[in-house]
Order: structure tokens, then sequence, then C-alpha cells
């Protein structure tokens, strides 16, 4: 109620103000030029309220909207994570299966053991490869250069025939 006081105030004043100074103002050339200032000035404290206040403009979603924004993006972040850890491991699969190739070796099955670290990241923990027993007198060599290739602990199964 108290805006509406002030506003109408404001026009009262303006039209008094205009008034004054056309009366003030001799009449010569200006005098034209001087009514459609003072009609545009009025104009603009008339329509100031409109153009000054215009309502803010605010969007709560719903707590049910928000809920399932929350629940997608969890699952995203878990999909993303399930994703780094495939890659980290399929990357490490790659290669041991790179260095062994190098040693001419072929592996029956690489195993890689990737676990979460409770900080957002990931730990290797051991890659397991499973060979042919006819590697057996080059484990020494074989453990030493996946280590060196890989930077984590290598264990070696031997099978038979190279089968599971």
């Amino acid at each position: 109620m108290e805006s509406i006081r002030q506003w109408a105030f404001g026009i009262c004043s303006a039209a008094i103000a205009c008034g004054l100074a056309q009366l003030i103002l001799p009449k010569s050339s200006l005098q034209r030029i001087f009514q459609i200032t003072s009609s545009v000035f009025f104009l603009s404290c008339l329509l100031s309220p409109v153009a000054l206040s215009l309502p803010a403009l605010e969007i709560t979603p719903p707590d049910s909207l928000m809920q399932d924004i929350t629940e997608k993006s969890e699952r995203l972040n878990s999909s993303v994570e399930e994703q780094r850890q495939e890659l980290a491991t399929e990357s490490l699969r790659n290669a041991a299966a790179d260095t062994l190739q190098d040693l001419g070796i072929k592996a029956n099955k690489i195993y890689i053991n990737v676990h979460e670290d409770g900080e957002g990241g990931i730990t290797i923990s051991e890659c397991e490869l499973e060979l042919d027993e006819s590697y057996f007198p080059r484990h020494d060599e074989i453990r030493s250069a996946l280590h060196k290739a890989l930077g984590v602990d290598i264990r070696i199964g031997y099978t038979k025939g190279g089968s599971t």
C-alpha cells in the first residue's frame, strides 16, 4: 500500500513540476521540444511501477522431480564408474597380453583384480594368469617382465595342455 502512495505522489510531483516549467519557459521554438520532453518524462513516471518491478521468476521443482533427478544422477555416476573400471581392466589385460606376446607366450586366461578405493578412484591389486605348464621353467622371467610392465603383483597358475 505504501508503494502505491509513493507512486501516486511521484506522478503528482512530476505533473506539477512539468506544469510549472512550462509556465516559466518563454514562448519560443524550444517550447515544442520541452513539451515533448516533459510528456516523455511524465509518461515514464506513470509507467515506472510496471517497468521497474517485473516479477521475479522462481521455479522450484517438486520434490518428486528432485528425487528422480537424484536417482538418475546416481545411476549415471554408477555407470560411469563401472565403465572406468572396465576400461582400466581391459587396458591392463591388453598390456599383459602384449608383454606375454613379446616373450613368445600365449596366455590361456588373464584376470585383473580391480577394486574401488572408496575415494572415487580404483585400485588394481593384482594380475592373475593362467598359462600352459610348459612355460613353468620361465616363471621368474614372465613374472618379472609383467611386474615391470604393469606395476602390480603377478600370480601365475599353470594348467596341463592349455585347458582349464
